[in-house]
């Protein structure tokens, strides 16, 4: 496996580790093994090297009472080889420090690796895009993933055969693989290969300089089966007004509870709690003693889910949305045949949607026998005449031709028959959730996602899955149960997570008062109702789940 040439053709996968960081997770990781005073040589690996920050970090920690040390380290960039070479062996002479011009993953397939004691490690974060299908594929097969595949996953797989039976393994990751579907085979793996000592999830605490959202894990060799032996700490910026004590830097209160203000303004809010689930499976968040009890109520009260009233699914993709897509179909591009109106994020509201005008996306594919197909250009004289002014950068997208494709086609297309149901459409990324009922026959695109409601789901339901998913109820559940925000407070309302929202019985008398307060917004059409509404509809709601 030869992934080298990545780290060149994609530097963002490079992120160097802040100094308060690494000095962390030396501290940590040295909690799980004893080595006062070791006649042995302790050994040390970081398979990602870079800069050497974590392994200074650690060698500040352990080097005091620790006689004979040897460090090996993995750079593929021969000037930041000799660079950090040159930093280590300054600062510790005494030390052995070998760095090698090679790749790691290379390294372990040819079993040219040691066993360490100390595994220490930020790998690149590289996604499957970035490395391309082939790649991945490669990857997955060969270490036994499943799904899309970050190349961090690599690195947490392949180091786990390097390390001693008593070592302890230290990660800096990307937070993501924590809660998305995708994640599912590493985490797995992690589960049945490593003991879990701790997560520590640090959000949007913009540690780093690129727009990376981290996790930091303790680990030794052996087998996670308990939940409760695994140190969870959440931290993620709150804009709350409550301040249980101000802090010189993030970590001063990473074992701690409550809102934490750092010098330069920002509030963050620290959970302590233990591993929710260590389910196959299961998304990794944190439990505390209260979510716990929340939770409980939740499922108590809960009825049907998401899922149970219709199909999620992601709007369209074009791959070219300068081409397809737009607001202005005027003059000479008035009468091209295919143009459908657009919904997207810029119509997203609570409710009901916002006033704005919906754009148009010029739509080639069409229904036959009821799925969807690629229309006939030729039929079409007027769109095919545009098209063919942008035939360059459509011919040019070779994931479209590679799968067969047709030069006009956008990537991802979805059958037009099923838009014309009633359909519940809410924003992918937004601050606060924004769902709505869309009637209107409309095309959804890639920024929003829907759901082709059942036919035999009640209006009362939809009006009740509304007021449900338009909450303060459903921000504090999916902080609970999902806890993947983005920076600025910003949530992905992914179909994986959407489809878990719970529904009560529509029956019960503050069911039926919060449908009520939902039809009271839809027939009057005003964005100032919501508002009106809103807080009552939140009350009855808290009430409904408690």
């Amino acid at each position: 496996m030869r992934y080298s040439n990545i780290d060149k053709e994609k530097a963002n996968g490079v992120v160097y580790t802040p100094n308060t960081m690494a000095e962390y997770l030396a501290k940590e990781m040295v909690k799980y093994k004893t080595i006062d005073n070791a006649s042995d040589t302790i050994k040390i690996l970081d398979p990602a090297i870079g800069k050497g920050e974590l392994v200074f970090a650690l060698l500040k920690v352990i080097g005091s009472f620790c006689k004979q040390i040897e460090v090996v380290g993995y750079e593929t960039d021969v000037n930041v080889c000799e660079e950090t070479s040159a930093k280590l062996l300054h600062a510790f002479p005494n030390i052995r420090i070998s760095i090698r011009n090679e790749d790691f993953l290379v390294a372990v397939e040819e079993h040219t690796t040691d066993l360490f004691d100390y595994v220490i490690a930020n790998p690149p974060y590289i996604r499957t895009q970035i490395m391309g299908s082939e790649k991945a594929q490669e990857i997955s097969s060969k270490l036994g993933l499943s799904g899309r595949v970050d190349m961090y996953y690599a690195f947490i797989v392949c180091t786990n055969s390097v390390l001693k039976n008593s070592g302890i393994a230290g990660y800096i990751t990307s937070n993501k693989f924590l809660t998305i579907k995708s994640g599912s085979s590493v985490r797995d793996y992690i589960l049945d290969n490593y003991k879990i000592h701790q997560i520590t999830d640090l959000g949007d605490t913009k540690l780093f300089s690129a727009s990376v959202l981290p996790c930091i894990m303790v680990l030794s060799k052996g087998k996670t089966v308990d939940r409760n032996e695994v140190s969870f700490t959440s931290v993620y910026q709150t804009f709350s007004n409550v301040i249980d004590g101000k802090i010189d830097d993030v970590f001063d209160a990473v074992f701690k509870s409550g809102h934490y203000q750092i010098p330069d303004g920002r509030i963050y809010s620290y959970q302590q709690g233990v591993m929710q689930s260590v389910e196959k499976g299961a998304l990794w968040n944190i439990q505390s003693d209260e979510t716990k009890k929340w939770i409980v109520a939740v499922e108590r009260n809960t009825w049907k889910r998401f899922s149970d009233i219709g199909k999620i699914h992601v709007g369209i993709k074009t791959t070219a949305d300068n081409v397809f897509i737009g607001n202005d179909w005027s003059g000479d591009k008035k009468n091209i045949e295919l143009l459908r109106p657009l919904i997207t994020h810029r119509n997203a509201g609570q409710i009901i949607p916002n006033d704005s005008d919906l754009w148009k996306v010029l739509y080639t594919h069409t229904t036959e026998n009821g799925r969807k197909k690629a229309v006939d250009i030729d039929d079409y004289p007027k769109a095919k005449e545009y098209l063919l002014q942008h035939y360059e950068q459509l011919s040019n997208r070779k994931y479209v031709i590679q799968a067969n494709r047709n030069w006009y086609e956008i990537w991802v297309p979805q059958n037009p028959e099923s838009w014309k149901h009633r359909k519940i459409v809410f924003r992918d990324i937004s601050e606060h959730p924004q769902f709505w009922l869309d009637t209107s026959g409309a095309v959804v695109n890639g920024d929003c996602y829907w759901i082709d409601i059942q036919d035999y789901v009640t209006e009362d339901v939809i009006y009740l899955a509304l007021a449900i998913a338009n909450s303060r109820f459903i921000e504090k559940f999916y902080d609970i149960k999902f806890n993947t925000k983005l920076y600025s407070g910003k949530r992905r309302f992914m179909s994986q997570y959407v489809e878990q929202f719970p529904i009560p019985l529509y029956t019960t008398e503050l069911a039926q008062e919060a449908i009520l307060l939902v039809k009271q917004i839809i027939d009057e059409k005003n964005k100032n109702a919501v508002l009106v509404y809103k807080e009552k509809l939140d009350c009855v709601v808290d009430k409904i789940f408690a």
